[in-house]
């Protein structure tokens, strides 16, 4: 940016020396050089390229993609953000090479997504100074700031820095069925688990083992947080990460897990990734998939090109799970930080993006693609309007009521590299039976314990 700066000024230069020559005065030169200097300047877009795992066939694409092209639209001639796709997968490895090269993109993934661990962005990013305070920014913009989480201010505060941007929307997590298939007369949530369990006979769930076993995996989380002592146990380790799964209320889930993959499973469980997961609840071959109020929009007659064998979106109903509970963890990062080695344009450019998605307007919007609950903010009279619309949507909102116990997931405390690889490596042995619930949880203490 320098650079183009002393360009521009050299160029502005040569054109008083040209005009001096051609007889105009020096003083009408030197005006008309600083004009000319300060136009092209002033048509200078600053523009970056932020890699994401937000893209393609990513579901967190759908919302993610058309905000970046909203943000594009608003700022035209002033900011404008490219997008490289990067593989979820990819996406940690990607930014850590990054960091050692000092080459970080203006917008980094917040720690506890995209794979990049908790303890590495602790360790590396924050004691390097690598992550840019917003406390200055977030100061200085109070609107911004009142629509955050206050839980997740405190936790992206550290020494009295803001190194990751809170977040402004709760997403609890839930799970979805098809009433065609599944029926009761009681609600899911007003049950016990044992009552859940014992309710659904030959009816299967839609779970995966592949990739980070997501469906699989929230199942987990749910039957820990029925164990006694299971939701006080995973809640002491919301800041720090858990490292012994040896504990009864995880054995004891891990037990009940088992058993369940060889009664209530879809037939392509074992070796299933989210989408073989998602065509086997939506082609009605299993009649309950555990995910977040995201994939309500699969639901939907646009969506309809992904249904088969009868499935009618119609029918699918959302609430969350046994014993009143939602999985849901506000102390965390929020979804980005921004790199200390950008430029002040480029810092300026990001903290407008963030200012841009976390306004009402966009937060609304949020959350009538992707569900969830903004506890900072009081809902406009047009978003009410336009939640009623989405049934699926109203439905888990409705389900979440003073009563409701909120706990953390078992991806809120595994360290990332478990969460997202080791965790899905393993389930396939659990299922198939190859390790028995001990060994299963010894393992995945032992993969824990490699991670620190």
């Amino acid at each position: 940016m320098k650079f183009k700066k002393v360009i521009l000024v050299m160029t502005a230069a040569a054109l008083v020396f040209g005009m001096s020559g051609c007889g105009g005065s020096a003083g009408a030169s030197e005006e008309s050089g600083k004009a000319q200097e300060s136009k092209a300047a002033s048509s200078e877009v600053v523009e970056v390229t932020i890699p994401t795992y937000l893209a393609g066939e990513n579901v967190g694409a759908k919302f993610f993609l058309p905000e970046v092209e909203r943000f594009n639209k608003k700022y035209e001639g002033k900011y404008k953000i490219n997008i490289e796709e990067v593989p979820q997968a990819s996406y940690a490895e990607k930014i850590k090479q990054l960091a050692q090269q000092k080459k970080l993109p203006a917008l980094v993934h917040s720690a506890g997504s995209g794979g990049i661990d908790v303890q590495w962005f602790k360790d590396v990013a924050v004691a390097n100074d690598m992550a840019y305070d917003l406390s200055d920014f977030l100061n200085s913009h109070p609107d911004t700031k009142k629509n955050l989480v206050p839980e997740s201010i405190d936790y992206c505060t550290v020494d009295g820095k803001v190194v990751c941007m809170p977040i402004a929307v709760l997403k609890p997590i839930g799970l979805f069925y098809n009433s065609s298939l599944y029926q009761d007369e009681k609600d899911i949530k007003d049950m016990s688990m044992e009552e859940f369990l014992e309710s659904l006979e030959e009816n299967k769930f839609a779970f995966q083992t592949a990739d980070n076993g997501w469906t699989t995996g929230l199942l987990l989380s749910a039957l820990v947080a029925s164990q006694e002592g299971g939701i006080e146990l995973i809640q002491k380790y919301a800041d720090d990460k858990l490292y012994d799964y040896t504990d009864p209320a995880i054995l004891n889930a891990v037990t009940e897990l088992q058993k369940l993959f060889q009664t209530n499973a879809a037939s392509n469980s074992i070796g299933a990734a989210y989408a073989d997961a998602a065509n086997a609840f939506m082609s009605n071959n299993a009649a309950i998939i555990c995910n977040g109020s995201w994939m309500s929009s699969e639901f939907e007659e646009a969506s309809k090109d992904k249904w088969s064998n009868g499935f009618d979106g119609a029918n699918v109903k959302a609430t969350i799970y046994p014993g009143d509970v939602a999985l849901v963890n506000p102390r965390i990062y929020g979804e980005f930080w921004v790199a200390n080695t950008a430029s002040e344009e480029e810092k300026e450019l990001a903290c407008a993006f963030l200012e841009f998605r976390d306004s009402q307007e966009e937060i609304e919007a949020l959350m009538l693609a992707e569900g969830g609950v903004a506890p900072s903010i009081t809902y406009s009279e047009e978003f009410k309007k336009k939640q009623e619309e989405t049934p699926i949507l109203s439905q888990l909102s409705a389900s979440i009521t003073d009563n409701t116990k909120y706990a953390v997931s078992l991806y809120d405390v595994m360290p990332s590299s478990v969460a997202d690889i080791e965790f899905g490596k393993l389930l396939p042995k659990l299922a198939d039976q190859s390790l028995t619930p001990e060994q299963f949880c010894q393992e995945l203490t032992k993969k824990a314990e490699e991670a620190k």
